[in-house]
This record gives structure tokens, C-alpha cells and sequence, in this order.
């Protein structure tokens, strides 16, 4: 009797740890589904804060002008400027780039941008083969829009132009290295411009239109935002051309990053802003978008 006894509480006490531990299992699991429960749910609401601030200063676009006004009652206004330059509203950071003050990357010609990268500081030779290795870039490809026939409709032209598509294809240059390449792409832009901008356009790039003292006299009056046109002609003689312009737009480049604790998002987009147009918002291109817990 007492060994049935025994073995009786032996099997007692084992289905009791076995169901401990399957509670215990379950609670873990329970846990753990909670914290990725609440990990989704920050992380959803970062990406709708990411959404209103874009909206919330696409808004400002439309409806400030794009200058710098210090004294503006609008939180984005106050703040910002088009040349790049980092700057903070609610936590949230941002960079806006007009996309007049950067240089267009060349398809048929390539003095400006072996300028360019001779005032980076490269050696003169290999300024221009890099010119020569993107214009072949762009000129030298095959681009098959249809399948081919047999025939060979619906294969391109050999050697017919076909641009580049996103700034990091200039990697692709046999002289190309990371280095470089992390000083010029700031200074190129994809987007057809009407001009460059003399008020955003960075001084290295500025550099390509006037001479080294009347650059300094410029950026002196870009400080103080008195440059325009007639000042530009005072401080170099030049006239004003349909190539030169004084106001960021149309196209702004929009970078912004969000960060809480379980994650980050960065958002760079670039933006037709036209106000008066029928359709005033248009987006050019979304280069990046990424969300995701921060390292």
C-alpha cells in the first residue's frame, strides 16, 4: 500500500511539473508575442509620425515662400533653408536640397564636371577619363525594349543614349573610388533644372561660374541674403541669363529621419513643388525609404 502510495505522488508531482512548465512555456511565449506586439505598434506609429511631418512640411512648401524667414510664426519656416544644411523641428530632422544648386550630371558634354572634379582637388588626367567613362557610360549601352526578333526589332540602337538612372551608377566608373565619390554626389543632381541657383548652389559648384574673388564677394552676400541679381552683377559683371536663377524650386529634395527606441526612419524624396499649378505636388523620385530597429 505505501509503495502505491509512493509511486501515486511520484506520478502526481511529475504531471504537476509538467504542466509548470507548460505554463511557464506558455507565459514566455505570451511575453514575448507582447513585446513584439508593442515593438509593431511603436514601430506603426513612427512610420505615421514619418507621414505627417512629410505632409506637414510639403504643406509649408505650398503655401510659405521658399526662403529662409527667421521670423516666421511657421515652425518650418523659421528654421529651414534649400542648400542643404541640416536642421531640427520637433525632434525630427531634416535636410531640404533644391535641386538648382546642384549640377546636372552631363549626357553630351563633360567640361563642367571634369571642372568640377578638378576643384574636389582631382589630378587633371584623371579628371578626364572620368568625364570620357561617363559620357561612354551613358552613350555606350544597348537597351532592349521589346524582346528582340530575329530580326533584331525592338533592340536599340547601339551607342544610343540612355542617362543615368540614380547617382550611384558613377560608381561604376573605372576611376571612380568611395571617397570621391562621397564628395560629388552631394553636388549632382538627376533632375532637368531650369538653372543654377546662385543662392543654394554650393561654393564648389558656384566656383564654375565666377573666379576665386568674386566667389568670396559672393558667398558674402549669399551670408547676409542680399545676393540677387543686380548685386551678382555688380560683384562680377556678369549679366543674367535664362541659365541663372535666384529662387529653390521646382524640384526639393525632402530628408528626414525619426528615431525612438525601437527603431529608425529615414525617408529622401524629391518633390515638384509648383503652387500655382493645377497640380501643385508631384513626387519625382523616392530614392530611399527604410524603417527598422536602430543600431
Amino acid at each position: 500500500m505505501n509503495r502505491q502510495r509512493g509511486i501515486a505522488l511520484i506520478q502526481v508531482l511529475l504531471v504537476v511539473g509538467i504542466i509548470g512548465l507548460l505554463m511557464l512555456q506558455m507565459g514566455l511565449t505570451a511575453r514575448e508575442q507582447v513585446a513584439r506586439a508593442e515593438a509593431l505598434d511603436e514601430r506603426a506609429e513612427l512610420m505615421l509620425r514619418a507621414q505627417s511631418e512629410e505632409s506637414a512640411i510639403l504643406f509649408s512648401m505650398l503655401t510659405q515662400k521658399l526662403l529662409e524667414k527667421p521670423e516666421s510664426e511657421n515652425p518650418y519656416a523659421a528654421v529651414w533653408n534649400f542648400a542643404g544644411r541640416p536642421f531640427e523641428v520637433d525632434g525630427v530632422s531634416f535636410m531640404l536640397q533644391d535641386e538648382s544648386g546642384r549640377m546636372q550630371v552631363p549626357q553630351f558634354g563633360s567640361s563642367e564636371f571634369e571642372g568640377l572634379l578638378q576643384r574636389l582637388g582631382v589630378e587633371a588626367g584623371r579628371a578626364r577619363r572620368l568625364g570620357e567613362q561617363l559620357l561612354k557610360l551613358q552613350g555606350g549601352r544597348t537597351r532592349s525594349i521589346l524582346p528582340v526578333q530575329a530580326s533584331g526589332e525592338g533592340a536599340a540602337t547601339e551607342g544610343a543614349a540612355y542617362p543615368v538612372q540614380v547617382l550611384d551608377e558613377l560608381r561604376l566608373l573605372p576611376d571612380m573610388d568611395d571617397a570621391l565619390y562621397s564628395r560629388l554626389e552631394p553636388l549632382l543632381t538627376l533632375y532637368p533644372t531650369p538653372g543654377l541657383n546662385l543662392v543654394t548652389a554650393a561654393p564648389e559648384v558656384l566656383a564654375g561660374r565666377v573666379s576665386g574673388s568674386q566667389l568670396e564677394g559672393v558667398l558674402q552676400a549669399r551670408q547676409t541674403e542680399q545676393l540677387d541679381q543686380l548685386v551678382f552683377w555688380k560683384l562680377t559683371g556678369q549679366d543674367a541669363d535664362e541659365m541663372t536663377v535666384y529662387y529653390p524650386g521646382p524640384a526639393v529634395t525632402v530628408n528626414m529621419e525619426l528615431k525612438s527606441k525601437e527603431g529608425t526612419v529615414r525617408r529622401q524624396t524629391t518633390f515638384i513643388v509648383r503652387p500655382y499649378l493645377p497640380d501643385p505636388l508631384a513626387e519625382w523620385q523616392r530614392s530611399t525609404v527604410s524603417g527598422g530597429a536602430s543600431g
